[in-house]
């Protein structure tokens, strides 16, 4: 043994409860609406953002950039989004949510808010106060 213990290791735990708080949802995006968890993060940040660019989304989702151009692509194929060639820099585009892309968000994104209150429903006022302070802190640490 390397005397590890996996549940003193921050990593570890991040990982383990973002996986365990994604199967709660994942039915929502994944089983109602045929999107993948990428497809998904990608539709939200351009809903919050307005407009993004490849370069902006794979900061926010985080995903690989791969990943990321294959879910705008899949989305772009829905109808959702749709890129513009920046008129200063013809390498790069901007994708933004069409009305339908919007109405989308709209209408997935208050299921997945009703399925973490669902999840977080168990916990008193202060210990939910208590885990926002805390990812409130982990944030800053990383500058999320």
């Amino acid at each position: 043994m390397i005397g590890l213990k996996l549940k003193a290791y921050l990593p570890y735990r991040l990982n383990l409860l973002a996986e365990l708080t994604s199967d709660r949802t994942r039915p929502i995006y994944r089983r109602r609406h045929g999107l993948t968890r990428t497809q998904w993060r990608v539709l939200i940040n351009l809903a919050e953002a307005g407009s993004l660019t490849a370069t902006e989304l794979c900061a926010r989702v985080p995903a690989h950039k791969t990943k990321v151009s294959r879910a705008l692509a899949a989305l772009e194929a829905r109808g959702w989004p749709r890129r513009r060639t920046d008129a200063a820099d013809h390498r790069r585009a901007h994708a933004t949510l069409t009305t339908a892309g919007r109405r989308a968000a709209e209408t997935i994104f208050p299921q997945m808010q009703t399925a973490t209150e669902a999840l977080l429903a168990p916990l008193s006022a202060e210990d939910r106060a208590a885990v926002d302070r805390g990812l409130a802190v982990l944030e800053r640490l990383f500058g999320a």
